[in-house]
């Protein structure tokens, strides 16, 4: 069946399609951004499809800025001829497919199971569950681990016929690519006992003793408990999808020194969609802004993995401020509303070319 003109003049097809359960998906190239697409071709009358599902799927993807999710970018639904999904694809090795010779370390196993136990953790908390994730779903490659889009994730669960039916399936889709995980590194004679015991903790203790587990060293939720040290600051501590503030939000007179973990910035285009504007990493400044102009937060701060931050008191940096010259003082005032406006900028282009495509 020939493809749609409309995604062969926006879209480069390379070679043959590859079947899958339900159609055909070809291999293309986005000229624009110059990255490779997958096509999912579904033709009329298949099985547990529903054409609208595509459209709920791209849109529930939308909702998620995780740097590790691969973005859907066009859906096609049709009711009565061919449906389409196009979504960006990986590079690397799909997780049930590495070569016999590459197994996988411990180590390396962990970090997939702890990228993915994040990531269901902050999709469970944007509110969106029955993901799909699977081991087809996970990308190994040097450049780090990507995770098929939330559309494309649930487009081959459907097709092979799993439950998508939220938490539940979701923890019984991990315990797949931790079974996974797991071959490979027996496979290749690198099976430790954290692994072993992450094994045990998912079946007899239940997933979140497993991600505590899998993010020992990391600060967890259940430990969140502010603590005062000897310069009389405080700390915090987040969990994968916990928000520190909004945007909008008042300064509270406090700003953050992220001590360790990972934690996102981002902003709300006009129509209310989250734009990923930046990450930021241990050792860097979070809301300083609010504090120096006294302006609401100029965007949401939300963890991306388990982190700890120092709380730092307006007042106390304020005195510092007045130590200085007070040309020093007007030119970061000058500096925080310039910030203000780049971010603002930022966000408009983002929105004008797609949103987080």
């Amino acid at each position: 069946m020939p493809i749609d003109q409309g995604l062969l003049d926006r879209y480069r097809i390379l070679g043959e399609p590859v079947a899958f359960p339900q159609g055909w998906v070809h291999s293309g190239l986005d000229p624009f951004a110059n990255r490779a697409v997958s096509v999912y071709e579904i033709p009329p009358g298949q099985p547990k499809f529903r054409p609208g599902s595509l459209v709920e799927d791209v849109r529930d993807g939308g909702r998620v800025t995780f740097p590790n999710l691969l973005p859907a970018l066009t859906e096609i639904p049709s009711q009565s001829g061919t449906s389409y999904l196009v979504t960006a694809a990986a590079k690397g090795a799909r997780l049930d497919r590495l070569a016999a010779d590459q197994g996988l370390t411990a180590q390396g196993a962990l970090y997939i199971l702890r990228i993915l136990a994040n990531l269901l953790e902050y999709c469970w908390k944007s509110g969106i569950k029955g993901l799909g994730f699977g081991p087809k779903s996970v990308y190994v490659a040097p450049e780090g681990i990507r995770i098929a889009s939330i559309a494309e994730s649930r487009l081959l669960a459907r097709a092979e016929g799993r439950a998508l039916d939220g938490q539940f399936g979701d923890v019984a889709a991990f315990a797949e690519v931790l079974a996974c995980a797991v071959e490979h590194c027996r496979r290749a004679g690198h099976m430790g006992e954290q692994l072993e015991a992450i094994v045990v903790a998912l079946r007899d203790q239940g997933f979140p003793r497993a991600r505590a587990l899998i993010n020992a060293g990391a600060v967890n939720a259940a430990a969140a408990e502010e603590a005062a040290d000897a310069s009389g600051a405080t700390r915090s501590s987040l969990d994968s999808g916990d928000v520190l503030f909004r945007e909008g939000d008042a300064s509270d007179d406090t700003f953050f020194v992220l001590e360790s973990g990972l934690v996102q910035v981002i902003k709300a285009d006009p129509l209310g969609n989250e734009m990923f504007i930046d990450f930021s990493k241990p050792g860097q400044l979070i809301g300083e802004m609010a504090v120096i102009d006294k302006q609401p937060r100029m965007a949401t701060i939300r963890a991306i993995e388990p982190s700890r931050l120092l709380v730092i008191r307006g007042e106390a940096f304020r005195t510092r401020l007045s130590k200085l010259d007070k040309v020093a003082v007007m030119l970061i005032e000058t500096l925080s509303s310039r910030l203000r406006q780049r971010a603002d900028e930022v966000t408009s282009l983002k929105a004008a070319l797609g949103g987080n495509r």
